[in-house]
């Protein structure tokens, strides 16, 4: 669900100017049917939660059943939530109504051209209320199965589920969108007198930088991340950390109330870098298996894959967005223009809502298939590097731990991880034949430096035909 919320965003963002509600429409009777979404999702949610608790009550023998039915149960109502934000977006004229209000009152010192600091926050708005509000009826079927299967422990508090869920499912979206606010910010102080000098670049790469080197502080503080306790657990992981040439700043766990287990390692300087455990994978592994995901997440650092990851995505999405308004500009997308002109209300907007959405399904392709791909090799070095931490059996004994407590099938596919029978057959093959380990490891160095090598020739053959303009997309992305 993360990559779901980081894929609307990125959309909302792609798109300059919105549609107008249909004629039939007010801009006042776009935002009641707006609030009436939000209220619908609660509704409807509060439903199914009625009718799942009251059969947890009633029939606790089928316990297993209901379960999976809840679950299905929100992934439709997600789905159904999702289809009809984006109807409201396209359809409804959300986006014309909200960004013609905030024209309205904010005064024009405070706006540029398309630039409204929280706009695209104000846009999501809707769809992150009624997600929440939709939490808050769920949470009496967690709460009732909880309770039926545990006399005498008690489920969290409401409140405390609540807040599980936002810093869980929005921990990977909240970034980008207080790093787009303070940019948005600085386009008003720096931009919008038209200065086209070094001083805005300077100024936005300087918010970009300070934003991925403090991120793990953010991250501490959104999670409510505490140190590890001193004791054995602390001292076997530090000593790992040593033996391994790792440096961080603090072992940090994460409490989630024992709902899953998890760990990752964030920062990219090691005087700000974290190492995280959830509460639930210090309680249920055992030390070596602790010691072997230790070791795992370590290695994504050793290989540095953090840099990677970010170099590569950053690179894409400057080719992509310039690639593609060259190739848009070259054909100036007659064709799409001629088909919208037989549709009835059909105007700019309509296309510059084809455009986005066709953007975004690029890069969700690219990165998919891409991405995915360098990913779900960069985690089987990782995994090897876990593995060689304490021992191959230990850390498959530990994959096999992580992936039962979470409820995640063995053979289920990840486009960003193998599936856990595909790493655990990876490291038996290659503990059976260890002399193939340091030709994996060579052709992972060589597909990282090809792909530096070719993304930055790119970079530069762009800039020197001048279809690359730094300061234009610091501004205006």
């Amino acid at each position: 669900m993360p990559f779901v919320y980081l894929m609307l965003f990125a959309l909302v963002c792609l798109q300059a100017d919105w549609p107008r509600p249909p004629s039939w429409l007010t801009s006042e009777g776009g935002a009641m049917l707006v609030g009436t979404l939000v209220a619908a999702s609660w509704l409807t949610a509060a439903l199914m939660g009625k009718v799942l608790a009251w059969q947890l009550t009633r029939q606790p023998e089928r316990r297993a059943p209901v379960l999976r039915r809840y679950n299905l149960c929100r992934r439709y109502h997600f789905i159904a939530l999702l289809l009809a934000y984006l109807a409201s977006l396209y359809f409804l004229g959300w986006g014309h109504v909200l960004k013609s209000y905030l024209i309205a009152v904010i005064p024009e010192s405070f706006r540029a051209d398309n630039n409204l600091p929280g706009f695209q926050l104000g846009l999501l708005a809707p769809f992150f209320v009624a997600l929440i509000a939709s939490w808050e009826r769920f949470y009496q079927v967690e709460q009732t199965a909880h309770d039926r299967a545990h006399d005498d422990d008690h489920y969290i508090g409401k409140l405390s589920y609540l807040l599980l869920q936002v810093r869980h499912q929005f921990f990977i979206v909240l970034p980008p969108i207080v790093v787009m606010t303070l940019l948005q910010a600085m386009y008003l102080v720096l931009g919008a007198d038209g200065n086209s000098g070094w001083l805005p670049i300077v100024a936005i790469l300087s918010i970009l930088a300070g934003a991925f080197i403090t991120m793990p502080i953010f991250l501490r503080l959104f999670l409510g991340l505490r140190p590890l306790p001193p004791g054995d657990l602390r001292d076997r992981l530090e000593n790992a950390a040593r033996r391994l040439g790792f440096r961080y700043s603090n072992i940090l766990i994460w409490n989630t109330r024992d709902l899953f287990a998890n760990a990752m390692v964030t920062g990219f300087v090691p005087w700000i870098r974290y190492k995280i455990h959830t509460d639930r994978l210090i309680d249920e592994l055992t030390p070596d298996e602790i010691e072997a995901v230790f070791g795992h997440e370590v290695g994504h650092i050793k290989h540095h894959h953090l840099f990677f990851y970010l170099t590569f995505f950053l690179t894409s999405v400057i080719l992509l967005s310039v690639l593609w308004d060259s190739v848009a500009e070259l054909l100036n997308l007659a064709s799409i223009r001629e088909l919208l002109s037989t549709i009835p209300y059909a105007g700019p907007e309509d296309l510059e809502m084809f455009s986005s959405f066709a953007k975004l399904g690029v890069l969700a392709a690219y990165m998919g298939l891409f991405f995915g791909y360098l990913s779900r090799r960069c985690e089987r070095q990782a995994d090897l590097f876990g593995a060689a931490t304490v021992s191959t059996d230990v850390f498959i004994s530990a994959l096999e731990k992580v992936a039962y407590i979470n409820g995640i099938s063995r053979r289920r596919f990840s486009w960003l991880h193998p599936s856990i029978n595909q790493r655990i057959e990876f490291l038996r093959d290659m503990s059976d034949n260890p002399t193939r380990v340091p030709a994996f490891h060579l052709s992972i160095r060589l597909m990282q430096w090809s792909l530096y090598g070719l993304l930055g020739s790119l970079l530069v053959v762009l800039w020197s035909f001048g279809m690359l303009d730094v300061g234009k997309l610091l501004l205006e992305f």
